[in-house]
């Protein structure tokens, strides 16, 4: 009872096995900063930046060929791996215009970065989230999208408390 089988290790086999671990080798960044890296490291090929930050710097300041300018420059979207053919919904696209940014901005310059309803305002204490509302909805209304009067600053609380596009319809039928 309370015996403990086992071995004691010598000091030889610890050293054998502290340096199975130290397999690896070091390298000399181009911040001429010495590194180590392990084998499956060495294997991908990530064995020439120190940190994140030497390879950053490096991509930074390194000039491109003329060959890869223009292999971008005349890259389509079809080439690309992550393209799906134009699926972006026009509705994503003319929230992400400029106009639609332009119509935000001037109806909050209107009513001074304001809540509407509840006239709470942004402190450098207190953070609140404006949004601009559309009294006639997006969707049902596309000439009214960016006429500045159709547009009404809400914080987030009293702008989710608002029903959106249909809903205004449906409620009052």
């Amino acid at each position: 009872m309370g015996v403990y089988k086992g071995y004691k290790q010598t000091l030889e086999h610890k050293s054998k096995r502290g340096e199975a671990r130290k397999r690896g080798a070091y390298f000399e960044c181009l911040c001429k900063k010495q590194f180590w890296r392990r084998p499956s490291a060495i294997k991908s090929g990530d064995c020439r930046f120190c940190s994140k930050d030497c390879y950053f710097r490096w991509q930074k300041g390194r000039e491109r060929s003329d060959d890869f300018k223009t292999k971008c420059r005349n890259k389509r979207p079809e080439q690309n791996g992550n393209w799906r053919g134009g699926i972006t919904p026009i509705n994503a696209k003319i929230r992400a215009s400029g106009d639609y940014k332009n119509w935000r901005e001037s109806v909050f310059k209107r009513d001074n970065w304001t809540c509407q309803k509840c006239n709470t305002r942004s402190k450098s204490d207190c953070y609140i989230r404006i949004e601009a509302h559309h009294i006639k909805p997006f969707a049902l209304f596309p000439e009214l999208r960016f006429v500045i009067d159709n547009g009404l600053t809400l914080c987030k609380k009293c702008h989710d408390k608002e029903p959106k596009g249909k809903q205004i319809y449906l409620c009052s039928k």
